[in-house]
């Protein structure tokens, strides 16, 4: 089942995955940036190792993909502050 979709306004996200594979959609819809209106999606894994840095304003939707555990780890740049965060329901 994918989680998302969530949008930080100021929080900067560093995720990995060191236990399963998790599978991350990515979305981008800052009007400033290069990258405006393209979808992303990357899978990781411990076999595919590496951070997956998510700057403030993109939208992102995960789901796990092994069998039994997937453990996400976020190193965000920002405390918790639940205000910051925008959540929407809807496929995108």
């Amino acid at each position: 089942m994918t989680k998302g979709w969530k949008r930080h306004r100021r929080m900067t996200l560093n995720l990995v995955v060191p236990v399963g594979r998790i599978r991350f959609l990515l979305q981008d819809d800052r009007t400033e940036s290069h990258t405006c209106g393209q979808t992303d999606e990357v899978e990781l894994s411990p076999e595919n190792y590496q951070r997956l840095t998510v700057p403030p304003g993109v939208w992102l939707a995960f789901e796990g993909m092994a069998d039994g555990t997937n453990l996400l780890l976020n190193i965000a740049d920002l405390p918790h502050d639940p205000t910051e965060v925008e959540s929407k329901t809807d496929d995108r």
